[in-house]
């Protein structure tokens, strides 16, 4: 297959398109893809993207022979599906990627979840996020297109992490006894993708996270060992649930480790295996940059 003929829409250029779209153009692919964002518009068309309004969605897809959807669902699943179904099924599209979140596994009071654990949501996000996932996977039985369905744990990365909410002292700690979240950097998730996207065809759903689960607390406390700060004095979560907003309270509801073995197996080790590699990365590379503006 030539360069020219590596083709992939992604629909949904929304915070991890910067680097999403990087690593597919290193790796050859012509790229292709939906955002209203004037100033992601700018930055992606910089690199060689060819970018579209969302209401141009069809002369994207059009365009391709891969396809990875990034926009989330509605209440009624996938919109992308709904809308757009016969004229997927009508081109050249030959595999799909789905970002969907691991979320949908719901409380598992701190337990081990894989890709086979029964999924215990119980808002309304989680609900909506398992329907669109569930619109991707009969749409592939029907027409034989694989799915590969990616649910993703926290992102972090360069606009996005604790550090730079400890820099503009927006940072506010809080302990729960073991209670474990879950991230994956944003380069983590395009070297995947952009893998995925190039090699043999892959369909199902695999776990995207890095390999180190760990409380709010241990997080913030690295960030501010390598920071050479003193740690923010915390919280404790009985003491402010009762004052949180739901929205938050929904963040500390769900408590599980996500297994990440099968996406280890599939594409590898992790560029960054935790937040210590993540977040060295991010302070480094922060560090740089100000040293070059002085």
């Amino acid at each position: 297959m030539s360069n020219f003929e590596k083709k992939i829409a992604i629909l949904g250029l929304g915070n991890i398109s910067y680097e999403l779209c990087s690593s597919l153009i290193r790796k050859g692919f012509k790229v292709f893809g939906t955002t209203n964002n004037p100033e992601r518009k700018s930055q992606l068309q910089k690199l060689g993207v060819k970018v579209f309004k969302r209401n141009k969605t069809l002369q994207c897809i059009s365009n391709s022979t891969k396809l990875i959807i990034t926009s989330p669902p509605d209440l009624r699943g996938c919109p992308v599906i709904r809308d757009y179904f016969r004229e997927i099924v009508n081109s050249e599209i030959k595999w799909i990627g789905y970002l969907s979140s691991t979320s949908v596994y719901g409380d598992y009071h701190g337990q081990n979840v894989n890709e086979d654990s029964d999924l215990k949501f119980s808002n309304s996000t989680a609900k909506s996020r398992r329907r669109g996932e569930q619109d991707l996977l009969d749409f592939g039985n029907k027409y034989s297109i694989p799915i590969e369905i990616f649910r993703v744990s926290g992102i972090y990365g360069q606009h996005r992490n604790i550090i730079k909410q400890i820099l503009h002292n927006k940072i506010n700690p809080i302990f729960k006894e073991n209670h474990f979240f879950n991230r994956i950097h944003e380069k983590d998730i395009a070297r995947v993708l952009s893998e995925a996207s190039d090699s043999k065809i892959n369909s199902g759903i695999i776990n995207l996270s890095d390999s180190l689960p760990a409380s709010q607390l241990e997080v913030i406390k690295y960030a501010a060992k390598i920071m050479k700060i003193n740690l923010p004095k915390y919280k404790n979560y009985k003491e402010v649930v009762n004052n949180m907003p739901d929205t938050m309270k929904r963040f500390w509801e769900n408590n599980r480790r996500v297994d990440n073995s099968l996406l280890i197996e599939r594409y590898g080790e992790l560029l960054f295996p935790s937040y210590k590699e993540g977040l060295k990365y991010i302070y480094s590379d922060y560090l740089f940059n100000t040293s070059n503006k002085d």
